[in-house]
């Protein structure tokens, strides 16, 4: 499955971008640029960030991808970005408790922090599929799952739905808000800037918490098992519900279509919400929104893929191991279902939370202590 992974990783060059090039968003997005303006709208772009010409050259241009996405003139694309955003932030989710495991420590997947920055330059596609690559490949945790290489400290169990809450709902909720009739254009951008590095403030956040904390809470088996599945459930509300809102609101323009003004009944209807351009197409958009929708969706179909094949890796494994047996049609019929219901990152979460505690009930906890007491009798 490391292939899979790292194939999908690899493809990111070509369906995203290649096809950026080729599609026309490269040059508009360069020629907004160019002109100090926003694309869409006749606002000046910030070019000043930090003061240091690489940094702020970079964030003027992610502040120029991401634009079009919040600013509510295309409807379809901010959709689609609300469920990208909860798949987005529930993915990094496992990816941070991955890197706080015992049998993870001093390995590449200790590192989240790392891949996380480079996942808001070089796509959460490219980046994802590469981490759960290389977590697959180096971690005993991935082949001899067991309690105790598994094991996460419950200091970071205990914190991580507020350290998410903090690191990046907040900044991502500042950054949608509409511009100018909340907040300032330029304040927006601000906003949008500050939202990059959100992967570094999980990361950092998470540790402190751990040095904090760690004196003052214990590591029961129970209290940390009650820990690992709030934070299971906190990410899967993440992934499930953008996903059931942005699927309901497309799916009412055909349902329901009298609900909607005339204009946002084809900017919001499924085809053009969660249709997949293809690079060969010979699709060519005339605006930075429409190219930046075409990106996003390749980015979200190729990293979200790499979530849930790394997930049902994770979750066979542990069952051939522990159970000697897994049944493939009941798993594959459940992972459908799933994905349909919560999205594939939500169905990522479950496949995942559910190894967690076929392991524990196995190898650790209550289990361990009955068979302790069978050998002493």
């Amino acid at each position: 499955m490391k292939y899979v992974l790292f194939s999908l990783s690899a493809f990111v060059f070509y369906a995203i971008f290649y096809f950026s090039y080729i599609n026309g968003l490269h040059f508009l997005g360069n020629q907004s640029i160019e002109s100090g303006k926003l694309p869409g709208i006749n606002e000046p772009l910030r070019t000043v960030y930090t003061g240091v010409e690489p940094v702020d050259h970079l964030l003027a241009t992610l502040t120029t991808f991401f634009y079009p996405s919040l600013d509510g003139q295309n409807p379809g694309l901010l959709l689609h970005s609300i469920a990208f955003s909860g798949s987005f932030g529930a993915a990094w989710t496992l990816v941070v408790l991955e890197s706080w495991r015992k049998g993870n420590a001093g390995t590449v997947a200790a590192y989240p922090m790392v891949f996380g920055l480079v996942a808001q330059v070089f796509t959460f596609a490219f980046a994802t599929p590469l981490f759960l690559g290389l977590q697959l490949g180096c971690s005993v945790t991935a082949h001899r799952p067991h309690a105790n290489n598994i094991r996460v400290p419950r200091a970071v169990l205990a914190a991580l739905p507020l350290v998410f809450g903090v690191g990046f709902m907040i900044p991502t909720h500042m950054m949608v808000l509409p511009a100018p009739s909340v907040i300032p254009v330029d304040f927006k951008q601000i906003a949008i800037a500050i939202w990059q590095p959100w992967p570094a403030y999980v990361s950092v956040l998470s540790t402190v918490a751990y040095y904090l904390l760690s004196p003052f809470i214990s590591n029961s088996h129970r209290a940390s098992m009650s820990s690992l599945r709030w934070v299971y459930a906190f990410a899967f509300i993440n992934a499930s519900l953008p996903h059931l809102v942005s699927w309901i609101v497309s799916l009412a323009t055909v349902i329901v279509p009298m609900i909607f003004e005339k204009r946002f009944l084809e900017t919001l209807h499924p085809a053009n919400v969660y249709s997949i351009p293809l690079p060969w197409s010979g699709l060519v958009v005339d605006n930075v929104g429409d190219g930046v929708h075409a990106f996003l969706r390749w980015d979200y179909i190729i990293g979200t893929s790499g979530v849930l094949i790394w997930a049902l890796s994770l979750y066979t494994t542990a069952h051939k191991q522990l159970l000697n047996t897994v049944s493939w049609p009941s798993l594959l019929f459940k992972t459908a279902v799933m994905t349909a219901v919560a999205g594939p990152v939500g169905a990522a979460v479950e496949l995942v939370w559910e190894r967690d505690e076929l392991v524990f009930s196995e190898t650790g906890g209550n289990n361990q202590r009955v068979s302790a007491a069978k050998k002493s009798t």
